[in-house]
């Protein structure tokens, strides 16, 4: 994908978001006049970018969507349920075409429906039979494509002078016709410039402003002269044939000194004519997803910043390498601290680089909710704040389908229909929150709602009916250890399957990807007064400070972050409590893993001089038993991928200077 067209994607994604939150806050004040104002001025850009990218049938279904808005603006039509219908379905299919040009470089959907659609709509009744929207006078104005394009030597005359013309001067008419290559204006622009360059360019049949704007139906008449040599059919044949921008050109049927017809490819690959997917365009297909976050937008004081930065590093080796061959011990420690501090900086601007808003996958949220209450019939308030707080690209691209998961849930499962929360005493509307909160290096992100609460009970008895725990264990677990129940892989309470969920996953699968980014999930629950999900996750997940442990001859890695202090052996207080040890510090009961026997490591006998690592109550009330402790470093922390991906106890792997490599354990799933 070519700069322009990454560039061009971006720009799109990020209006089409702005477009769906705008239609919403549309819908929710008809009368408005910020939000049609910017409803239409978005729309008009993308029919614009569209048009200029030469995606004609994107341009022309964003001009129709434009024509529409333009009619509500007018106060010609009004802001009802079916129009918004027909307005959203038709930014589906934007949308929708967009990833198609981000995959590809090309759309292969076909909206004419949906164009035809809201034509209908505009006029207040049904499309002509054989009315193609987006070609009608009324749709394009003076511009529309001439049908008649065979424009008669005489007629010239309106735009030319013909007078003028020298009296060897031959006037060839060129009946171009475009191959689907999915951007005919800009194939057309081609042609047209090279056949300006070789002849004097008399006019095109539609105007070259018509063409440019991508309002014709790629098929288009450029007339020009030739003098002298030049002067015949041949050589014009000649020029179409061997010019690189109409390969396959040919020239029949010479009446007068107009030529009747040259008709041409304009687009020089073989593998250009793609096929329409008629059913790309069904609305059935246009769902709502959590895409990757694909490109930043760095500030040029970063890039300035990251440049010195790099300098500074190359100065700081070439010091170093001379020191290195002086021998000289003493300047190289300091060089080495120096190069450090350099090292450092260099990466604090690299992380804050990553750093991404959470709004960059949450914005299309107000839309999901919108499309799901109103096919349940829900009134719902989703609010959304703190999404501008940054987190690392890496995480983001973890937490999307995590999230929608959870907004998923709390519209389908949480809110009650607008009739129960009557017979509740609650409003009709339920509200739905998403709330991002920053403290030092984590974040915070909760989705609550004031819907009906977990219902604890149920619960219980699914988790005894599923096997997931004995009747007897069930009941010994506190409120918020039956939440955590909910986690379990294909735990659900809902005895009814939606599109929407109850299919018994999707929970397991948010706790995974949470885990899995060194994150911890948190449920809070009160009936009939809603449930909160928080999610706590780090900032960056880069680069980690850790402890080196070893257990036999092996060594492991624990995130500093995790612990609460180290002890030798000796000196803490082990108890055996039903067989298991356990170490008892003021006045807390923890038991105690060995690290050899969890991760099956051969001869690690308990020694008297083994060591003790306390892990943090917040992150898991444990001790640790190794062998002995290494000291710590900064380590850049590669997850696992495939068949050890989400593997208890084990988070990732870290390679260190020497190449070696070095598992960073998982406290928390131990």
């Amino acid at each position: 994908m070519s700069d322009a067209t990454s560039t061009f994607v971006q720009e799109s994604q990020e209006d089409i978001q702005k477009l769906n939150n705008a239609l919403l806050d549309l819908e929710d004040d008809p009368g408005s006049s910020d939000a049609i104002e910017t409803v239409f001025r978005v729309a008009h850009n993308l029919k614009g970018n569209f048009g200029v990218m030469g995606y004609t049938t994107a341009s022309n279904l964003a001009h129709a969507i434009e024509d529409l808005l333009d009619c509500i603006r007018d106060g010609e039509l009004e802001v009802t349920p079916e129009r918004m219908d027909l307005i959203f379905n038709g930014v589906d299919h934007l949308a929708q075409m967009v990833e198609e040009i981000s995959d590809t470089g090309e759309t292969n959907t076909d909206p004419e429906e949906t164009i035809e659609a809201i034509r209908a709509s505009i006029e207040g009744g049904e499309s002509a039979p054989g009315e193609t929207a987006g070609t009608t006078d009324e749709s394009t104005g003076d511009d529309a494509v001439d049908t008649d394009r065979d424009v008669p030597l005489e007629d010239l005359a309106d735009d030319v002078d013909i007078e003028a013309l020298e009296s060897d001067t031959a006037v060839y008419r060129a009946a171009l016709e475009l191959d689907d290559s999915g951007s005919p204006q800009v194939d057309a622009m081609f042609v047209i410039d090279a056949a300006g360059d070789e002849y004097e360019l008399l006019r095109t049949v539609p105007t070259n402003e018509t063409i440019e704007a991508g309002e014709f139906d790629a098929v288009f008449d450029a007339y020009v002269t030739a003098t002298g040599d030049d002067a015949d059919n041949e050589a014009v044949e000649a020029f179409f044939d061997d010019n690189r921008y109409v390969e396959g050109a040919s020239v029949t049927d010479v009446t007068g000194d107009i030529i009747d017809a040259v008709t041409a490819d304009a687009d020089d690959s073989d593998d250009a004519d793609a096929e329409s997917d008629d059913s790309a365009g069904s609305s059935s297909n246009v769902t709502h997803s959590s895409k990757e976050v694909e490109s930043i937008r760095v500030d040029v004081e970063q890039v300035d910043q990251l440049y010195n930065q790099v300098e500074e590093m190359v100065t700081s080796r070439i010091k170093l390498r001379k020191i290195i061959e002086d021998n000289e011990l003493v300047e190289a420690e300091d060089e080495l601290e120096e190069h450090g501090k350099i090292t450092a900086s260099l990466q604090d601007t690299v992380l804050e680089i990553r750093l991404v808003p959470l709004k960059k996958i949450v914005g299309n949220f107000p839309r999901v909710v919108r499309d799901i209450s109103r096919d349940q019939g829900k009134e719902i308030d989703f609010q959304m704040e703190g999404v501008d707080i940054e987190m690392d690209r890496s995480i983001l691209n973890e937490l999307g389908d995590p999230l929608m998961h959870l907004i998923r849930n709390a519209v389908d499962h949480g809110i009650e229909s607008p009739e129960e929360r009557e017979r509740k005493g609650k409003s009709r509307e339920g509200t739905i929150k998403l709330i991002g909160e920053r403290e030092r290096d984590r974040v915070s992100v909760t989705v609550k709602d004031d819907g009906g609460g977990l219902d604890v009970e149920k619960i219980r008895s699914k988790a005894v009916e599923k096997g997931v725990m004995a009747e007897e264990e069930v009941k010994l677990l506190d409120d918020s250890e039956v939440y955590d129940l909910i986690f379990h892989p294909g735990f659900s309470t809902t005895d009814e399957v939606t599109e929407v969920s109850g299919r018994g996953v999707g929970m397991d699968v948010v706790n995974q990807v949470v885990r899995g980014v060194d994150g911890s999930i948190n449920v809070e629950s009160e009936p009939d007064e809603g449930t909160e999900i928080t999610l706590m996750l780090p900032v960056s997940v880069a680069i980690v400070r850790v402890l080196f442990v070893t257990v036999g001859d092996e060594t492991y890695g624990v995130p500093i972050k995790n612990i609460d202090e180290i002890s030798e052996f000796e000196d803490v207080d082990i108890e055996s409590v039903e067989g298991r040890q356990t170490v008892t510090h003021d006045g807390d009961v923890y038991p105690l893993l060995s690290l050899g026997d969890r991760l099956d490591v051969p001869d690690t006998e308990p020694d008297e001089d083994d060591m003790v690592v306390r892990i943090k109550d917040s992150v898991r009330q444990v001790c640790l038993r190794c062998s002995d402790v290494m000291g710590q470093e900064e380590v850049v922390i590669k997850p696992f991928e495939g068949v050890l991906s989400g593997a208890p106890g084990i988070s990732g792997a870290s390679v260190l200077g020497e190449g070696e490599v070095v598992m960073i354990l998982d406290v928390d799933t131990l």
